[in-house]
């Protein structure tokens, strides 16, 4: 039989603010107390059944997802197009689906409904946000169009970075992209558009370049690359590697690539700390997302560069780089301060190798194959989650450098020193950074994705840890409730979340561990999940 939710877990919603924009009936006899939370714009953007909805008898996951598909498509408002189930994932307690948005069978970026289910497959809340109209229609000569958006990418990303050198541009992917998906503004029209990808001499050199199908205008710019078991660490030995030419390829770790195996999966120590040390972050982040997500990290991100390795977690260590910057001067440094990921393995300065940098690179990799969070606001929140679990991967390890006074500083112990505090972003080494949403150092959805992560940083310290801020008394839940709550989140994300989406995925996920009985989350934790949210104001229209 299925649980109904308990008077405490809905009094617990109620508390929570859980719908921005208030409760609405659903406007069918069937769900008049189904809580539907909608944007700025009056867009549905969460639906949390009065009572878990029943799948079919003995369905799985894919089955009774597709079976609750059309529902959500009438409650989500959906006026174009078809909702197509993407995927499913399996979490502590049930599992997530995640439906996409398709027209004439091609996706809308962004526009993304998923399930959160029970193990039965019950509906117990979706979350997500739909485009409601599209206008025009992808050129006849594809081809053609495709070479004049390449074109315009290209521009657009000179115009952008002027220190960008030898742009290229990459096949183009067709998607319908509405810009509103991405904000909590007025609805806005999905329009035809080639998704072009952009690359520079520099490894790091990055974007994506979304140029409207039929207009060849430039829609959005952003950057894409993430500045960090089966285990493959390379040492560069401070080889100089010119970023000016050099390509993705050429910093990859592998016996028949340009970095040389230092230790690979079994293998003993190497007399070289940063090796040694890259082998055990990677074995501590295998180890923390198997046991605490049921995620196979290497299986999941891992790179096989055909090397007889097969699938592994890969990182070059102790890279020096040459490089001409944005005044025009070749510069080079040695050793380099910088660490990332870029899409297949990741790449370290010396002494850029501490247990919370590596599980953020990490991150960005899981985040790259669950949510998929990029552009503006979205990117931001990619920064803040890639931060949230590169903590925890280090507290859960008893890491040193996440000991005492530096628990919740990310980056401590490395060369860079600490880049981020997630309890006083105000004090982050890399800037002062905002600790609410509107709050004192906010910048919008095109600032440094690096400024506004510290909101979702400062949200994971008070409801793990607790504390008295912006008018709220917290009670900290703790680290695995904490845990499996912010995992939940990473799988109900959207790729264009907003602030308020992370917000109403917090409330829903805890209110759904409360039913599924994960982690032993109580309908008091989402209380003070609630506080949290209400606390660093991402509910607001940012």
């Amino acid at each position: 039989m299925l649980s109904t939710r308990t008077a405490a877990v809905a009094a617990a919603l109620a508390a929570s603010s859980l719908i921005a924009g208030g409760l609405v009936g659903s406007g069918t006899a069937a769900a008049q107390t189904d809580q539907i939370g909608t944007d700025g714009a009056g867009r549905v953007i969460a639906v949390e059944p009065a009572t878990p909805v029943a799948a079919p008898g003995g369905a799985s996951a894919a089955t009774a997802a597709q079976a609750h598909t059309g529902r959500l498509a009438q409650q989500f408002g959906l006026s174009v197009g078809e909702l197509v189930l993407d995927n499913v994932q399996q979490l502590p307690g049930g599992s997530v689906a995640r439906l996409q948005q398709k027209i004439n069978g091609v996706p809308v970026f962004g526009a993304q409904v998923v399930q959160d289910l029970d193990g039965s497959g019950a509906l117990l809340a979706a979350v997500g946000k739909t485009s409601q109209r599209s206008a025009g229609a992808f050129p006849a000569d594809a081809a053609a169009a495709q070479a004049r958006a390449g074109k315009a990418a290209v521009s657009a990303v000179a115009a952008k970075d002027s220190a960008a050198k030898a742009l290229r541009a990459d096949a183009a992917q067709n998607y319908w992209y509405d810009a509103s998906l991405g904000t909590d503004g007025a609805a806005a029209t999905a329009v035809p558009s080639y998704f072009v990808p952009v690359h520079g001499a520099d490894p790091e050199d990055k974007w994506t370049v979304v140029v409207g199908a039929d207009t060849t205008k430039v829609l959005a710019v952003w950057g894409e690359t993430r500045k960090a078991s089966n285990r493959v660490v390379c040492d560069a030995k401070r080889k100089v590697v010119d970023l000016d030419v050099a390509t993705e390829a050429d910093i990859r770790c592998g016996a028949n690539q340009p970095f040389g195996v230092s230790r690979s999966e079994g293998q003993a120590a190497s007399a070289t700390a940063d090796v040694n040390n890259v082998y055990n972050y990677f074995g501590a982040a295998q180890s923390f997302y198997s046991q605490y997500a049921n995620y196979d990290l290497t299986a999941n991100i891992g790179a096989n560069y055909g090397d007889g390795r097969g699938k592994a977690l890969r990182g070059t260590v102790r890279m020096c780089e040459i490089s001409t910057g944005r005044d025009g001067v070749r510069r080079q440094q040695c050793p380099w301060a910088n660490a990332f990921w870029d899409g297949e393995q990741m790449a370290f300065g010396e002494g850029v190798t501490t247990m919370d940098i590596t599980g953020h690179e990490l991150t960005h990799g899981v985040t790259q194959h669950t949510s998929g969070l990029s552009g503006g606001y979205a990117a931001a929140i990619n920064e803040g989650m890639s931060d949230v679990f590169g903590k925890f991967i280090a507290l859960k390890a008893n890491d040193p450098n996440a000991a005492g006074a530096n628990r919740w500083l990310l980056g401590a112990g490395s060369s860079l020193g600490q880049v981020r505090d997630m309890k006083n972003p105000a004090d982050s080494g890399g800037g002062a950074s905002p600790d609410r949403v509107n709050g004192q150092y906010w910048v919008d959805s095109d600032g440094e994705e690096h400024t506004d992560a510290t909101v979702v940083g400062k949200t994971d310290y008070l409801i793990t840890d607790g504390d008295t801020f912006n008018g709220q008394t917290i009670r900290g839940i703790g680290e695995n409730k904490s845990i499996a709550l912010w995992w939940k989140v990473e799988n109900l994300l959207r790729s264009t979340a907003t602030f308020k989406d992370l917000g109403n995925a917090l409330n829903t996920a805890c209110a759904t561990n409360v039913r599924t009985k994960v982690a032993g989350t109580t309908a008091d934790d989402c209380t003070q999940v609630a506080k949290a949210v209400k606390a660093t104001q991402l509910l607001q229209n940012a």
